[in-house]
């Protein structure tokens, strides 16, 4: 949940709440830019889950960073305590940029009578917050969002992603690249996402993989511990020295810096391609349940999406997406 608390410029103080996941977070760290540019003298502090808190910009971004313990959200015990914590902070807005149940509950916790969300309350979020709608009601995330920030009076432009500096992570990761053997361009290969419907078969990866490969381009496949059989399966059908296994090898700012050194990012929809468009590196995006136009890569011309047959519905079929069209798309971006 990521949870904005906000004061007046005299001593406003402002709360976020948007505690997951880490796409959701990417998503709305525009409308943190725009909420520090609107209130520069704010006190902003942000509601997040433990495991994507790294990932948020310190000061002047955020003043503070409340933590929510997802295991313990459901005991009574805990509520109060959290209760507790807010209420001491008397809060004088609190902006919702998640809208779902748990983030609801967190908004009404804190005791602040001035709570907003963006437009689509979900799980009854709507009785704690209350929807803001703007032109972008039915546009990318990232818009609908920054409409919550133009209800409030902000006028600005451009989408800018403020994240955490990553700075020692670029020189630990090019160690590890080092190491792996790793030398030049790599392509990074995400294949794992929220959502077996999401996800491009695993077959298809490989023979990806083995092409770019005969190529001697590296491959570098990311994702987390448990996900590493899908790597082996990659690396098992390419064959080759040139794919190489960093599932579980990075940290959240670690990976940060595989996706900014990538020459290109090549994923589903799923969190990492939401950082690699925050840092800028090209993307081929594979959707197919999901739609690009609300939760796509936004706002990068360097950004490539390949649409599954019949896209927008939940059995969409990802193997629709071939290799050869992924493959092509990588070499043409290899070559800029």
């Amino acid at each position: 949940i990521a949870q904005c608390l906000v004061g007046s410029e005299m001593c406003i103080r402002d709360r976020v709440i948007k505690m997951s996941s880490l796409g959701d977070i990417i998503h709305a760290l525009p409308s943190l830019y725009a909420l520090r540019e609107l209130f520069p003298d704010a006190c902003i502090t942000w509601a997040i889950h433990e495991s994507f808190a790294k990932i948020l910009p310190g000061k002047p971004w955020i003043d503070n960073v409340y933590v929510i313990d997802r295991k313990r959200i459901k005991k009574i015990n805990y509520l109060l305590q959290v209760r507790k914590d807010l209420h001491k902070k008397q809060f004088d807005l609190v902006i919702d940029l998640q809208m779902i149940a748990k983030s609801g509950l967190i908004s009404f916790l804190t005791g602040c009578h001035e709570r907003i969300g963006y437009n689509d309350a979900r799980e009854c979020s709507g009785l704690f917050s209350r929807a803001i709608s703007g032109k972008y009601k039915n546009g990318h995330i990232i818009e609908q969002l920054l409409d919550v920030i133009r209800y409030l009076g902000w006028q600005g432009s451009g989408i800018h992603f403020p994240l955490h500096d990553y700075k020692n992570e670029l020189s630990v990761v090019r160690k590890k690249l080092s190491e792996a053997g790793v030398i030049g361009k790599y392509v990074l290969l995400v294949p794992g996402t929220r959502g077996e419907n999401k996800k491009w078969p695993i077959g298809y990866w490989g023979e990806l993989a083995k092409r770019l490969a005969k190529k001697g381009i590296f491959c570098i496949i990311s994702g987390t511990v448990g996900e590493r059989p899908m790597a082996d399966e990659i690396r098992r059908i390419a064959q080759s020295k040139y794919v190489v296994d960093f599932m579980g090898k990075t940290n959240l700012l670690e990976l940060i810096a595989l996706e900014k050194m990538a020459a290109v990012h090549v994923s589903s929809d799923t969190g990492p391609l939401h950082i690699a468009n925050a840092v800028g590196t090209p993307i081929i995006a594979l959707f197919g349940p999901t739609l690009p136009y609300r939760s796509g890569p936004y706002g990068k011309r360097y950004s490539e999406v390949l649409l599954a047959e019949n896209p927008g519905h939940g059995v969409t079929n990802m193997g629709t997406i071939s290799v050869e069209a992924v493959y092509d798309s990588c070499m043409k971006k290899l070559s800029l």
